[in-house]
Formats: C-alpha cells, structure tokens, sequence
C-alpha cells in the first residue's frame, strides 16, 4: 500500500469529534476514525516540536540522538525516513514543516514548502539559573481574536493545495510512495475567521469547564509550578482563557478542513482503495488545564495525540485502547509500502493491530521525554496500563491512575503516600524507564550539551540575536530582561 501520513502541530486530542468533544467540529478526522481505526493511548516522544519530529522521522529515542529540545535540530546525523526510502525504492516526498537543520541533508527525495528550525528556543539553555515568565508567550495569548478572513492560515491551506496537486498529477504510478503532509496551525495566537470564532464564542462558558482549568497551584508537582510561572499560568485570567478556547476550538474546525482538502484530492485520484491514511500529531497542546498554557509539560493535554489509521482492511469504527507510541509511525509505514525496517528502530509496526491478526499484541508502554524550557531537571513519562509515571530528576516523581482519575487530578505519590499498592507501582513502573534508559544521567547529559550549545551559539553571535528579539540583554551568561515590559 502506499501511504498518505497527515501530521499536525499541537493538536490536543481532546479537541476532535471522534475523541469525544461536543463543541469542536472535526467531520473529516471524524469521518477517517468512523471507518478506520482510532487509537485512545497515543503517546509523543516529546511534547515539543524539533525534538519529537526527529524522534519520529529517526524512530529512536530522544536521549538517543540528543535532539534535547527547541535550540537543537536534527541534521540527517541519524538514519530517517528520507535515506531509508530511497534507499528502498520507495518515492518518499514531504509538504510543509519539517522543523530540521535548514540546509541539511536528510536524504529526502521531494521537499514542498518546508520550513526549518532556523529560530532557537535559548530559554532552555538556561535551565540552571532562575526560571522567569516568558513575557513573548504572554502577548500572543492576548492577541488571541476573530479576523475578516482565514489568512492566518494561508500556509496550511497552501499545504493542502500542493498536497493535493501532488496526489491527483505528480504522484508516480510505477513505484510504491509516501506522502508527508505538515499542517502548523495551531500555534498561538489563534486568529480564527469571524464567522468561526462567533459560533464557538457562545458555547465557550468558564463555569461549565471542568476541574483541571481550576486546579490549585499548591497541588502541582514543583517543577510544574515552575513550569507554569515561565509560561504565565498565574498571570492569565479567566475570560482570556476563555478566548484561547474559542480561538483553538474554531483553530482545529480550520485544521480539519484542510485534513479534508487532501482526502478530496486522495477521492478524487481513485486511490482510495489502494492507499494507507494516518493522520496524527506531533504533540498535544494545553489550553489552561492545570493552569498550563503551553505544550512541554507531562500532563495528557501536552503528550498524549490523536492518531488514526485508514486503509484497506484496517479494522472500521473501532477504537483501540493499547498504549501506542509517534515512534510506531516509522515502522507501521515500512510495513505498508513493503520496505525492510532499519537497524535499532524503537517503535513496532501498528499494521497487525489495525487489522485485527491474531496474535498481535500491541507493547502497550509508551516513553515520553521533556528536557526544555521551563523545568529545572528532565521530566521521563511513562504510559503502561492504566498508570503513567513520571520520573522528575532532582525532584519527586509522580503517578497518576488514568482509568480513575482521567483529568489527572490526583498525584498518588503525594495523596496517598502509605499505600503500599502505590509503593510496588511506582517501583514496577520506574523499572520499565529504567530498563529503557539512566533518567540521571541523561539529564546530566542534556545538562552539558546545552551549555556547549549556548556557547557555541555566542561564538557564532545568534544567541544574542535571538535573546535580544525575545527582550532580553546581550549576554552569555544569564537571561536579563532589558526593561519593566518583560520582567
């Protein structure tokens, strides 16, 4: 089968039809998962973009190619898609984001419209010192509004043209090939048309939003209230909150409808019959749950994706609840276009499970990693069963039971620390992170990278372009916001 892989950026699952939302209209993503397999656990390898896109296009681990977070890129130093395919005779072409090394040589055959890592997150370079509130994320939420047209999103519906042009004329006919789709949309500010941001204005009420938006910030882990100072979780209040909702519920309406322009195209072709869809995300994205505004952290909003699986003899209309991880994407599209899959790949091939054979049995454990911004040690996240585990270097851990308690609003470690059932998890569960990886020293390792990274980016002079564009003085040493506006 060929296949058509659909990736989104910061698309939290909650926030689809399918998945059970009410107020967002997603028909097209709703439309795949009535007739294709829909899974409940999917899980990023990092809730930022350049690290987890180059986890998922290497299908290795984060700690593995030391891709550590937003000021890092992947450069084709590791096997990927790109080599692998044409390596194997399959045509493999991508549209859109790619959020590598621009520049580098990734061994991609067909690239449309990508665009590269070419701004570095510099915050994350400096984790050691005291962590402030990013004052450039505050005014894009308050930015957040309707618009007279749908230009915000000119890029995407772009995408979706090119994509669909290269379906119905460019597409080879004697070769098996992959199509990479990237929709980017959903990144604040969110600027909605008006007419969009009108019908969900109305349905958007604080007082009917659940428990998470309200959380106290003396019940976070201390490393999340940390995390959510850098991002302006006690600076944002209600009714702007309010209005991120309603910009990212019609953002994801938006979303859909270019989700939709390529399967008109795929229609339109003949194809359907003969070609493999997935459409997933590179991360989730929190919109004010547990007083988080960003993604990055270890909470279901920022690490857990929609993924669906369509094609010839996937299983319809059903929905899967195996822990699934990005990195079994790699595998599952060797698997279908027929090629041999790489030495060392982390994920497994989600083929067997879509169609139901006998026997298949998915891993059903899932590692996240976030070694950026905003945190002070390494955050590991790890799914298994009905629990997730988070390993927190230099602090405690948590444990959350997701069949009881899926708005994660009881941290087992903390609220019931005698429990000797809660003991024997969390030790069952830190031996399986173990198993994977050392938490401690990675964390040392990321720890060191970053200060290499920091000063070679002012030996080259762009760590003080990108600290003075961000409001921050020119200097190596620490972040020193210039003036009262970003402090």
């Amino acid at each position: 089968m060929n296949t058509v892989f659909i990736l989104s950026d910061r698309h939290n699952a909650e926030f689809a039809g399918c998945y059970g939302n009410t107020i967002t209209r997603t028909p097209n993503m709703d439309a795949l998962a009535e007739t294709g397999l829909r899974f409940e656990s999917a899980y990023c390898v990092s809730p930022i973009c350049s690290p987890t896109r180059a986890a998922m296009m290497t299908g290795r681990y984060v700690h593995e190619i030391g891709v550590w977070d937003n000021a890092f890129t992947y450069g084709g130093d590791h096997e990927g898609w790109g080599r692998h395919f044409s390596s194997s005779g399959v045509r493999f072409a991508t549209i859109g984001k790619l959020d590598f090394c621009p520049g580098s040589d990734c061994g991609i055959q067909e690239s449309y419209l990508a665009t590269h890592r070419d701004k570095l997150d510099i915050h994350s370079l400096f984790r050691e010192e005291e962590i402030l509130p990013r004052d450039d994320l505050f005014r894009r939420h308050l930015e957040t509004g309707p618009t007279d047209s749908i230009c915000a999103y000119s890029e995407d519906h772009e995408v979706a043209e090119r994509a669909s042009r290269w379906l119905e004329v460019e597409r080879p006919a004697d070769e098996p090939w992959v199509l990479f789709v990237n929709f980017n949309n959903l990144h604040r500010p969110w600027h909605p048309p008006e007419d969009l941001w009108d019908h969900y204005d109305p349905l958007v009420v604080l007082d009917e939003l659940d428990e998470r938006f309200t959380e106290d910030l003396s019940r976070l882990h201390p490393y999340h209230r940390i995390f959510i100072r850098h991002h302006n979780g006690e600076r944002l209040g209600g009714e702007t909150m309010r209005r991120a909702l309603v910009g990212y519920h019609a953002s994801c309406e938006v979303l859909d409808g270019h989700v939709g322009q390529v399967l008109e195209a795929i229609d339109r072709a003949g194809i359907r019959e003969e070609t493999m869809l997935i459409y997933a995300s590179d991360h989730g994205g929190a919109c004010g749950e547990h007083r988080n505004w960003d993604h990055g952290a270890t909470y279901e909003e920022s690490i857990r994706c929609p993924m669906i699986l369509n094609g010839p003899d996937i299983r319809s209309g059903e929905v899967e609840a195996s822990v699934v991880s990005m990195l079994d994407v790699f595998p599952t599209v060797c698997e279908s276009v027929g090629s041999c899959l790489p030495r060392d790949i982390r994920g497994q091939s989600l083929l067997g499970l879509a169609r139901g054979e006998g026997g298949v049995i998915a891993r059903d454990v899932a590692l996240t990693e976030y070694h950026g911004a905003g945190m002070p040690g390494s955050a590991f996240s790890v799914r298994s069963g009905r629990h997730k585990f988070v390993e927190c270097v230099g602090e405690r851990p948590m444990l959350f039971d997701l069949e009881e308690d899926p708005h994660e609003m009881s941290d087992l470690v903390v609220d019931s620390v005698d429990d000797p059932a809660v003991h024997r998890t969390i030790e069952q569960m830190r031996g399986i992170l173990e198993a994977i990886c050392d938490p401690g020293e990675i964390d040392n390792r990321v720890k060191r990278d970053q200060r290499v990274r920091r000063h070679e980016l002012a030996r080259t002079g762009q760590l003080y372009q990108e600290m003075w564009k961000r409001g921050y003085e020119r200097r190596s040493d620490q972040l020193v916001p210039r003036n009262q506006e970003f402090r």
